[in-house]
């Protein structure tokens, strides 16, 4: 088991998907949760998340699209898009999952989460990372 800090665990999580220094600016990000003990959870999903034994990456942000797309989360769906993307996932992959939700909440709710996950599609395709600043801000933006 990983015994380090979960802001350090979420540093060296965050390095890994997106490179050296992310993890700094993912910190950044989740500073502005004021509660502590939330933040503190919020940290260590990171740990969970990075324990990839019987769940990889890809799958693990998956089942997060279709969870989040299903509740209606679409902002947070599109962020999951986003790091699939950059993980190397077809986007063919992503607009499937959010089509097969049609079999549980049905198709208005299922096209509703599919034009946000077209669109962040093609911010990723024109931004790359930088359309991913919201979860990886630089300097000491709140």
């Amino acid at each position: 088991m990983d015994e380090r800090d979960p802001s350090e665990q979420t540093e060296a999580y965050v390095d890994g998907i997106f490179g050296a220094g992310a993890g700094k600016k993912h910190l950044r990000f989740l500073e502005r949760i004021e509660h502590p003990g939330l933040r503190e959870q919020i940290l260590r999903y990171h740990a969970l998340e990075a324990d990839t034994r019987q769940l990889s990456l890809e799958e693990n942000y998956l089942i997060g699209l279709a969870v989040l797309a299903a509740l209606g989360r679409h902002d947070t769906a599109a962020m999951f898009a986003k790091t699939l993307l950059h993980l190397g996932t077809p986007k063919a992959k992503l607009l499937e999952t959010v089509a097969r939700l049609t079999m549980w909440i049905g198709g208005l709710p299922a096209a509703e989460a599919a034009f946000r996950v077209q669109r962040a599609i093609a911010e990723y395709e024109r931004d790359g990372l930088g359309s991913l600043a919201v979860w990886l801000p630089e300097g000491g933006e709140r």
